[in-house]
């Protein structure tokens, strides 16, 4: 499922247009990018919790060339599923 699908799926299910719920996905998802650049977690109870993470620097290595190179520190992101979402997502059929 790509954006548009999200977009489509949530419409489908409110009933409000797809313009609407474009405008709704963009400020979820502008909210939950200000958070994470600002060093704070996300929780979404029952579906799991977005955290950021320092990655440090280290060395790395070229894969076309074998040269080696150093990887500078960068802040990443860490997602862990929630309990509802894991049960969803193993369902038995």
């Amino acid at each position: 499922m790509n954006k548009t699908d999200l977009i489509k799926h949530v419409a489908a299910h409110t009933g409000n247009t797809e313009c609407c719920c474009r405008r709704m996905v963009d400020a979820v998802l502008d909210a939950m990018a200000e958070g994470l650049s600002d060093g704070e977690g996300i929780t979404l109870q029952g579906f799991g919790s977005f955290r950021p993470w320092a990655q440090s620097q280290r060395l790395g290595r070229n894969p076309r060339t074998g040269e080696s190179c150093q990887i500078t520190s960068r802040t990443s992101v860490k997602f862990r599923a929630g309990k509802e979402l894991l049960k969803v997502m193993n369902k038995q059929k």
